[in-house]
């Protein structure tokens, strides 16, 4: 037992005296002599700045110049939630047009409208209101399909309700 003990502290004391030549027998880094064109030792990026003396710090509690606005986490994200609308408007405007009865055929109507979806405030669209003519025909029904399973930013707030625009397209004529 007591040799085993002598040989780990052998072993201990080589790493330590290891440790000692590598570090200690170099000499230090020189300083450079010349210094650069600017006076403090934090490095330039392109953009950056130097905060000035007397403005306020986050912890002095006063405003600071470049802090983004908060958004309010009780209302929908206006932003976000219209790029959403956006893209099922246009899925609208590109497919809803040509929507074809049970005959086959594309009977309308057409023409821009304003439609109301309800905006749940878990992030999932609750149901869409299309006016007249267009409810209940191919091209309506159309839109609330387009409408029906949209994703947006949840919020902690109530349900929403959003007007929207949207244009039923009717399709070219097919030459014979």
């Amino acid at each position: 037992m007591r040799g085993l003990r002598l040989l780990v502290r052998g072993v201990c004391l080589g790493l330590v005296a290891c440790g000692l030549v590598a570090c200690g027998g170099r000499e230090k880094a020189k300083e450079p002599t010349e210094k650069p064109a600017y006076t403090d030792e934090t490095p330039k990026w392109e953009g950056a700045t130097t905060p000035e003396p007397n403005a306020p710090s986050k912890s002095s509690g006063g405003p600071t110049v470049n802090e983004a606005p908060t958004k309010r986490s009780d209302q929908y994200d206006r932003e976000a939630t219209e790029v959403v609308l956006k893209r099922a408007a246009r899925q609208v405007k590109e497919n809803c047009g040509q929507a074809k009865d049970e005959d086959g055929k594309a009977v309308g109507p057409w023409g821009k409208t304003t439609i109301q979806v309800q905006l749940g405030h878990n992030g999932r669209s609750k149901g869409t209101t299309v006016p007249s003519p267009f409810q209940g025909k191919p091209t309506g029904n159309c839109v609330e399909k387009a409408f029906a399973n949209l994703t947006f930013p949840p919020w902690s707030g109530a349900d929403a309700q959003v007007d929207w625009e949207v244009e039923l397209v009717e399709p070219a004529k097919e030459k014979k």
